[in-house]
């Protein structure tokens, strides 16, 4: 094998995106031992050991199964895809076999660890969820992106499975203390969809690929982006004035934090953010908050567990 050809099969994993995923599976896992489990460093590498290739599968098999639809969309930072495929289609399969591998790998992993450390069938099923949902976004036959189904693909899988991992793996299940916490984090799911599509709406529209975006438009897809975050923010205010679990947690911080996204994202909707260049750019700086929102909420427990 050439290379250049490792270098193009590395690029189809968009190892970037990794970043978010990792810190979304270490707020979970630190929110386990503010909620009282003892934190180890053993169960968590072990937990990330499950969730790290199931993620990267996502990445090669979106490529693949997005490679006619990223003939009419521009590679950026955060969405677009790698059109690494388009311009080496002798790499095609490669990325379905590697797509596979790592699904297979995660779920192998997932069971030696229920098995080894006693964990509930239910822990098992639960990885083998995330990464159908991660597969079936855009493989055949559920599609879930070009059914009009790919937000709410991604809310579940921010809202619930990617923290959940961490969670669960400290904690050793999922209790009330995790769901009602990560329920804001379904809106945080919609707004990252809205933030990756936003670039792509123009080819998606060409490639049949049914967004939000694509077919309502960027102007309709940055306000429901504000409703989510105003929406997660008030959840959050909610739960500091019940009182809700203020033994283990002050929301009041949490929804002070989460005020920065919704800040930036104010700011960018003044900009008017409707035309491609300056909506990317506004969707990257969105991005770049929403992944310093999440890591600033792994401080703030990892401080509550020092």
């Amino acid at each position: 094998m050439k290379t250049t050809d490792i270098k193009n099969i590395i690029e189809l994993g968009r190892f970037r995106f990794l970043a978010g995923g990792f810190f979304l599976y270490m707020m979970g896992a630190l929110l386990a031992s503010v909620s009282g489990a003892s934190f180890s460093f053993i169960l968590f590498f072990i937990g990330y050991a499950i969730m790290m290739p199931g993620h990267l599968s996502l990445s090669y098999s979106n490529n693949y199964f997005d490679r006619e639809t990223d003939h009419n969309t521009t590679p950026v930072s955060i969405s677009g895809g790698t059109k690494v495929l388009i311009e080496h289609p002798h790499l095609v399969p490669i990325s379905k076999y590697i797509a596979v591998g790592l699904m297979t790998l995660s779920i192998i992993i997932a069971a030696i660890v229920t098995i080894l450390f006693s964990f509930s069938w239910w822990f098992f099923i639960f990885v083998i969820i995330g990464n159908f949902v991660g597969w079936f976004y855009t493989a055949p036959p559920l599609r879930f992106a070009y059914r009009g189904l790919g937000e709410i693909a991604n809310m579940i899988n921010m809202g619930l499975l990617m923290p959940g991992i961490g969670y669960w793996v400290m904690k050793g299940s999922i209790d009330t203390f995790y769901l009602l916490f990560a329920g804001a984090f379904f809106f945080y799911g919609l707004e990252f969809m809205i933030i990756v599509e936003t670039p792509d709406m123009e080819g998606d529209r060409i490639g049949k690929k049914k967004t939000l975006i694509a077919a309502k438009g960027r102007r309709f897809g940055y306000q429901l982006l504000i409703l989510s975050l105003v929406t997660a923010s008030l959840y959050y205010l909610a739960l500091y004035i019940l009182g809700v679990f203020q033994q283990n947690l002050n929301f009041l911080i949490v929804f002070l934090l989460s005020l920065l996204p919704l800040a930036v994202a104010l700011y960018g909707w003044m900009q008017k953010p409707f035309q491609i260049k300056q909506a990317t750019a506004i969707a990257t700086r969105n991005m770049m908050m929403l992944l310093l929102f999440v890591i600033l909420l792994s401080i703030y427990f990892f401080f509550l567990i020092s």
